[in-house]
Parts: C-alpha cells; sequence; structure tokens
C-alpha cells in the first residue's frame, strides 16, 4: 500500500489547482450570463440596460433581462442543433399549465354542471340582495399623490357625482374612471357578498338600491363612485357571475371532500420548503422530495416548482416571505389539483381535439415568432448579430417584448447548459449607472 504522498508534491498540487482556479476565474471575469458557448458579458448588458431606460437598474429586474437573453439564446442554439421545437416533447413543455386548467375545467363543468342557476333563480338572487353585481367609477389617489393633487381628485369626483345627479347616464361618466382594468365594462368590479369589500365601500353597497350610486367614498385606491345597477341592465351578467360564484363555491367543497377521502396530508416540512422553491424554482423541477402526500399518490417540490415558475418574480419573493399558513393554503391547492388530475388520467379523460388543435397552433405561432425574430431559418442560422438585434428591438421599446413559456424555457435551457453570475449583474448595473451619469456631465453646458 502507498504512503502518505510528499510534503512537496501536495505543496505543488495544491499550487497548480490554485492557479486553474484563477485562470477559470480570470476566463469568467466581465461574463454575466452563458448559453451553450454563447456569452453576454457585463459590458454589453450595462450597453443594454442604458438603452432600456427609463428601467429599474436594480438586480431582479436586470436578472430578468439577463433571462430573456439565455432563453432567446437558447432557442437559436438548440433549433440549430437540430431539437424540433414543434415537436411532441416541446408542446408538452409549452403547453403544460394550459392542458391542465383545460383537464380541470372540463372536469368541473362535468361534475358541476347542476351549478347553473336558472332564470328564475337568477333573478331571486338578485331580489333578495344577499349578494350585490357593483360598478364603480375611480379617481385615483397614492402615497405619492400631493396634497393638492388630492383635493383636485376629489373635486372632480364630486363634479362627476353632480353630473348623474342632474341626469348624466352611467355610460356617459365612466369614461372619466380612472381603472383601466373596469372602465371597459362599464366600470363592474364583480359580484360581491356583504364583507367581502372594504368597510366603507361594503356599507355604501349595501345601502344601494338598483339603479342608485353612493356618494363619494374615499379608500386607499382613491375617490370612488358606486353604482348597483339595475336587473334589466345586467341581468346576463348577473346570472354569469352568480353561475362562476356557484361553480367555485360547489369546487372548494369537492376539493374538501376529495381531501378527506383520500387522507391527503401535507409534509412537516411542505411550508419551509415551498418557500426555498419559490426563491428558486428552476432549482427544484427534478426534486421527488414530497410536499403532500395521499393514498396512491404525492405532490412533489418538482410539481410546486412547475406551478411556480409561471408566478411573476414579485408574487414568488411575496410567497418566500409569507407565513405558514398561506404558503400550507397554496401547498394544499396546489396538491388538491395534482389528485384531480390523477383521477382524471385513471379515468382516461383526455381533452377534445379542438382543445389539443388549439394549444398546438398557439404553440406553432409562437415559434413561428421567434423564427422571424431570431432569423432561425436564415442560412447563416444560429446567428448572434439577429439576437443583439432582437434584444436591442425589445429593450428600446421598437418590438414586442415576448417572452417564452417558462417550462419550454426550461426544456431548452436544460439542453443548452446555462450559467448567470450575480456579480456580473451587479456590475453591470454599476457599469450602466457609471455611463448614465457620463453621458448626463457631457449634456451639461461647458462640460
Amino acid at each position: 500500500m502507498a504512503g502518505p504522498a510528499p510534503r512537496g508534491l501536495v505543496a505543488l498540487v495544491g499550487v497548480a489547482l490554485l492557479g486553474l482556479a484563477a485562470c477559470d476565474d480570470l476566463a469568467r471575469r466581465g461574463l454575466v450570463a452563458r448559453t451553450g458557448e454563447w456569452t453576454l458579458s457585463e459590458d454589453r448588458l450595462a450597453e443594454l440596460l442604458v438603452l432600456a431606460q427609463p428601467f429599474p437598474l436594480d438586480s431582479a429586474a436586470t436578472v430578468e433581462l439577463a433571462r430573456h437573453w439565455q432563453g432567446a439564446a437558447a432557442l437559436a442554439l438548440r433549433s440549430a442543433a437540430g431539437d424540433s421545437l414543434l415537436g411532441a416533447e416541446a408542446l408538452e413543455a409549452a403547453s403544460w399549465l394550459d392542458r391542465r386548467e383545460a383537464l380541470l375545467a372540463a372536469d368541473r363543468e362535468a361534475r358541476l354542471a347542476t351549478a347553473a342557476p336558472s332564470p328564475e333563480a337568477v333573478a331571486a338572487a338578485f331580489q333578495a340582495g344577499s349578494l350585490r353585481l357593483v360598478a364603480h367609477v375611480l379617481r385615483r389617489v397614492g402615497p405619492e399623490t400631493s396634497s393638492a393633487e388630492r383635493v383636485l381628485q376629489q373635486r372632480t369626483a364630486e363634479r362627476i357625482l353632480g353630473s348623474i345627479l342632474e341626469g348624466a347616464s352611467w355610460n356617459d361618466v365612466v369614461a372619466e374612471s380612472e381603472d383601466a382594468a373596469s372602465r371597459d365594462a362599464a366600470g363592474l368590479l364583480g359580484l360581491f357578498a356583504r364583507g367581502e369589500l372594504p368597510s366603507n365601500v361594503d356599507r355604501a353597497v349595501f345601502q344601494l338600491e338598483p339603479g342608485q350610486v353612493s356618494g363619494v367614498v374615499q379608500t386607499r385606491q382613491g375617490f370612488h363612485i358606486l353604482y348597483r345597477p339595475r336587473f334589466e341592465e345586467v341581468s346576463r351578467i348577473f346570472g354569469a357571475r352568480l353561475r362562476e360564484r356557484r361553480l367555485v363555491e360547489a369546487d372548494a367543497a369537492a376539493a374538501e371532500e376529495a381531501r378527506a377521502t383520500f387522507g391527503m396530508e401535507l409534509s412537516p416540512v411542505a411550508t419551509h420548503l415551498i418557500g426555498l422553491v419559490a426563491e428558486d424554482p428552476d432549482g427544484w423541477l427534478d426534486s421527488a422530495t414530497p410536499l403532500a402526500t395521499w393514498d396512491g399518490g404525492a405532490f412533489a417540490a418538482a410539481d410546486a416548482a412547475r406551478y411556480l415558475v409561471f408566478f411573476p418574480s414579485s408574487s414568488r419573493a411575496e410567497l418566500a416571505a409569507a407565513a405558514e399558513e398561506p404558503r400550507a393554503d397554496l401547498v394544499r391547492e396546489l396538491a388538491t389539483r395534482e389528485l384531480r388530475l390523477a383521477g382524471l388520467h385513471e379515468q382516461e379523460l383526455s381533452l377534445d381535439s379542438a382543445t389539443v388543435a388549439g394549444l398546438a397552433e398557439a404553440h406553432a405561432e409562437e415559434i413561428e415568432y421567434w423564427t422571424q425574430a431570431l432569423a432561425l431559418d436564415a442560412s447563416d442560422a444560429p446567428s448572434r448579430s439577429a439576437l443583439a438585434r432582437q434584444m436591442e428591438m425589445v429593450v428600446s421599446r421598437q418590438g414586442q417584448a415576448r417572452s417564452l413559456s417558462p417550462l419550454f424555457e426550461a426544456w431548452l435551457l436544460a439542453r443548452a447548459g446555462t450559467e448567470m453570475r450575480a456579480t456580473g449583474i451587479l456590475a453591470a448595473i454599476v457599469k450602466a449607472r457609471a455611463m448614465l451619469e457620463g453621458a448626463g456631465a457631457s449634456a451639461v453646458p461647458g462640460s
């Protein structure tokens, strides 16, 4: 048996390894991201950040920009390498969430069809008044609103209310609402039961008779004028919203029954793990660690990660920082979805041909967009210059800021080989700030 290595040899090997590490660090210096053999440098990312102004110079927004580059680069490289972007595997990744949503919706409709209320039941529910369809006009204020602007917004709301009292129609005044989400739907907010709205709004809404408007009501959002439409104005909408509400209630009851029937239990570490998955869903896409179990099945960290990649980064950050109860609620909800989907697969329930064709068509349209954006069918593909042009179009807002489906992007990145350096992101931000400050100084006369 060989004896211990001489100290001199150990020292020599140590020096050699340190030298290799130093060379590797030098080779990666200035690197922000890599996809295959293509790299995004700190200098190039800084240039893109400058071109993107106004754009938040923070790490979260800059990481998203670098990830956009990574995904587009992976698409170009894997297309050139011969991966079928329209094949079954690619379509499976691109339509993962849509297919699940469609299956669950079809099952819900089949199971809960009796939840649809009759026209007589719709009219009776409106007359009872325990559920109220609410519309509003909003003049928006926020923490940044000055006192003078706040007074102006209140006076504007009072003027709008005065015009209604003088005979102006609701449709006329809704055009002045600053709530873009509801303005195009006659100001409709939704169907609410007592206690589901902020307290002062709730009080005002449940004092209204059909066709009446409230006084000006203030919330943190701003100044509202609330309206309870007459039944003849909204009978179809009220019926549709009532049906949706009953479907949700019936679905919640069915979910609770399914959890009890199959004995669903959360893992003791589920709330801790879901926070870790939220911080880095890509890193958990292959994890079989269970977050919940039931008779004959389990909900793994990988399943949670596949859902969470679709969440906005801000929502994932909120989840990572949330208390245990909302984390547990999310695990339970997602696990219940998987429990139901497992049951549907056992029943061999599948999507109808029209839905399948629609998903394939949507994916084909997406690939057609990227084929043009990245010149995937050009003779020199994959083209770094095409990727550079596409990034410049996006950050300068001359082109569409289109993102890949998260799981399709993950499928591409796994085949291309990728890397991202946090230090490179920070260095690019510092360089972009210096470039912007330099440009500002050079614009000063006599500088």
